[in-house]
C-alpha cells in the first residue's frame, strides 16, 4: 500500500503537469515562462509558498531543531516572517518594474534599467552559480525520502527519474506545471505534517510537568550569547530581504495579474507557518524516544516511519518528493531563460524558448551527474546560497526609487559583496557572530553610497572648472 500510494501520487501529479498544457492559449515565450502575467491569487499563492514548503523546509527545520537546538527556529522563522513583510512592499514595485520594461527575469531588469550587458551577465553568473546548489539540495532530499520507501534501485536511477520527471514537466506546460502541482502537492503537505506531529505528540505521552516545562521556555526563554543574538538578527535580514529577490521568486513575481493580488497573498503568507509547530513536534519525538538516525536530515521521515500507516507514509513520501520536484521546476525555468535570453540574447520568442529548453535539458544532467561530488559539500553550498543571491537586492531598490548609478558601480558593489561574504565565510575570521552574507551587503551599499558620492564630486568638479 505504501508504494502504490506513492505511485499514485506521482501519477497525478504528471497528469496534472499534463492537463496544465491545455490550459495555453497562446504558445510564446512569456507565456512559457512568466504565465503572460495572467496568474490571480489563488495560483500566485501556491507558487509563491512552495519554497516555504520545499524538500529542504520540511526535511531541513526538524533536522535543524534536533542537532541545533532552540536557536535555529529563531532565524528560521524570523526571516520567513520579515520576507512577508518585506514583500507586501517591493513585490509589487518589481511587478510594475516587469510592466515598464517588459521583463522575463531578473537579469532583464538591470539590463534595461542600468543599461549594461556586461552588468547583465554578471547577475546570470551570480544567480546561476547559486541556484545550482539550491537545485542540488533537492535531488538529496529526494534521495533521503526515497531511502525509507525502500524501492530497492540505486540512488542514480532515481535522481535521473525525478529529473526526467521535472524537464516533462516544464517543456510541456511552462510555469504552469508548477503552478498547478503546488496546489496538490501543497495539501499534502499540510495533511502529512499534521498527522505526523499530532501521532508524534500522542505517542510521547508527554507529561503534564513537561508540558509545564516548555511552555515556560517559550515564556522565558534560556540566555542566549550576543555573538548568537547577533547571528541571529544578521541572518534574518539577510535572508529576509534574499528570499523576495531571489532570481526564481522574482520570476514567480512577474506572473502575477495584478500589484493588489501580491499585496493579498503576503497577507496571507504566515498563516502558513502554523505548519512549523507540528515540524518541531516531529523533531521532540526524535529527540525523547532517542531515535537511532545516520543523519539529522532522516528525522522527518524516521518519525513518519514510525509513526503513520505504510498507507498514509506512502502519500507523505509523495508529497515530500513532489515539493523537491516543484522547486527542481521552479529553478529550470529561471536557469532556462538566463542563459538563453541574457546570454545567447536569441532573437525570437521561439528559439528563446528553445534554447531554454536545452539548457534546462543540460543543467539537469549535469546536477545529476555530479550529484555524489557535490552531495559532500552540500551543507557548505546552503550555508553560502543567500550570500549570493542577496547582493541584487541594493541594486534592486535603486531601480524601485528609479535611481539611476553607473553599470560598473553596481556591478562593483555586488560581485563585491559576494567575494567578501565568500573571503569571511571561508577564512574562518571572527566576525562577533554576524552572519559574513550580512557584512558583505554592508559592503555592496557602501561600494554604492560611497562611489555615488565621489562621482557627484567629480561632476560638481568638473562643472565648476568648465
Amino acid at each position: 500500500m505504501e508504494i502504490v500510494n506513492f505511485c499514485l501520487v506521482i501519477l497525478t501529479a504528471l497528469l496534472i503537469a499534463l492537463c496544465a498544457r491545455l490550459s495555453i492559449k497562446t504558445y510564446d515565450v512569456k507565456n512559457f515562462f512568466v504565465a503572460s502575467g495572467h496568474f490571480g491569487r489563488f495560483l500566485i499563492f501556491f507558487l509563491m509558498i512552495g519554497e516555504t514548503y520545499s524538500i529542504g523546509s520540511v526535511l531541513g527545520f526538524p533536522a535543524g531543531v534536533y542537532s541545533k537546538g532552540e536557536m535555529f527556529p529563531l532565524w528560521f522563522l524570523g526571516y520567513i516572517l520579515l520576507s512577508s513583510c518585506i514583500g507586501y512592499f517591493i513585490n509589487p514595485e518589481i511587478l510594475k518594474i516587469r510592466d515598464e520594461y517588459s521583463c522575463v527575469t531578473l537579469a532583464d531588469i538591470f539590463r534595461k534599467h542600468f543599461g549594461s550587458y556586461v552588468l547583465e551577465i554578471i547577475v546570470v553568473i551570480n544567480s546561476i552559480m547559486f541556484l545550482v546548489p539550491f537545485g542540488e539540495s533537492q535531488l538529496i532530499g529526494i534521495l533521503v525520502v526515497t531511502k525509507y520507501m525502500k524501492f530497492h534501485i540505486s540512488t542514480m536511477l532515481v535522481a535521473i527519474i525525478s529529473g526526467l520527471m521535472t524537464l516533462l514537466w516544464v517543456v510541456f506546460s511552462g510555469i504552469r506545471a508548477p503552478a498547478y502541482i503546488s496546489i496538490f502537492k501543497d495539501i499534502l503537505m499540510v495533511v502529512s505534517i499534521v498527522m505526523g506531529g499530532v501521532a508524534a505528540l500522542n505517542l510521547m505521552d508527554v507529561p503534564q510537568p513537561y508540558l509545564e516545562h516548555l511552555v515556560s521556555s517559550v515564556v522565558q526563554p534560556s540566555y542566549l550569547s550576543g555573538s548568537q543574538d547577533l547571528f541571529i538578527v544578521s541572518t534574518i535580514l539577510l535572508q529576509g530581504v534574499g528570499f523576495c529577490v531571489a532570481p526564481q521568486a522574482v520570476a514567480f513575481v512577474f506572473t502575477a495579474r495584478s500589484e493588489d493580488t501580491l499585496r493579498k497573498n503576503q497577507i496571507i503568507m504566515p498563516f502558513y507557518m502554523l505548519m512549523f509547530p507540528f515540524l518541531y513536534l516531529m523533531s521532540m519525538y526524535a529527540l525523547r524516544t532517542h531515535m537511532a538516525l545516520s543523519s539529522p536530515n532522516d528525522v522527518f521521515m524516521a518519525v513518519v516511519s514510525n509513526t503513520l500507516s505504510p498507507g498514509a507514509r506512502g502519500l507523505v513520501a509523495g508529497g515530500c518528493v513532489l515539493s523537491a520536484l516543484v522547486i527542481l521546476s521552479g529553478i529550470c525555468l529561471t536557469i532556462g531563460p538566463l542563459v538563453s535570453r541574457n546570454v545567447l540574447h536569441a532573437s525570437s520568442g521561439e528559439w528563446q524558448s528553445r534554447g531554454a529548453k536545452i539548457v534546462m535539458a543540460v543543467y539537469l544532467m549535469l546536477s545529476i551527474a555530479s550529484l555524489s561530488f557535490l552531495s559532500k559539500y552540500i551543507i557548505v553550498l546552503n550555508n553560502i546560497y543567500y550570500f549570493g543571491i542577496s547582493q541584487t537586492f541594493p541594486a534592486i531598490m535603486l531601480v524601485i526609487f528609479r535611481k539611476k548609478m553607473p553599470a560598473s558601480l553596481v556591478g562593483t558593489g555586488l560581485v563585491g559583496g559576494v567575494l567578501f561574504s565568500l573571503l569571511l565565510y571561508f577564512s574562518n575570521i571572527d566576525t562577533l557572530g554576524i552572519n559574513p552574507g550580512f557584512i558583505g551587503m554592508i559592503f555592496n551599499v557602501s561600494v554604492l553610497y560611497f562611489g555615488s558620492k565621489l562621482i557627484s564630486r567629480r561632476s560638481i568638479y568638473k562643472n565648476v572648472q568648465t
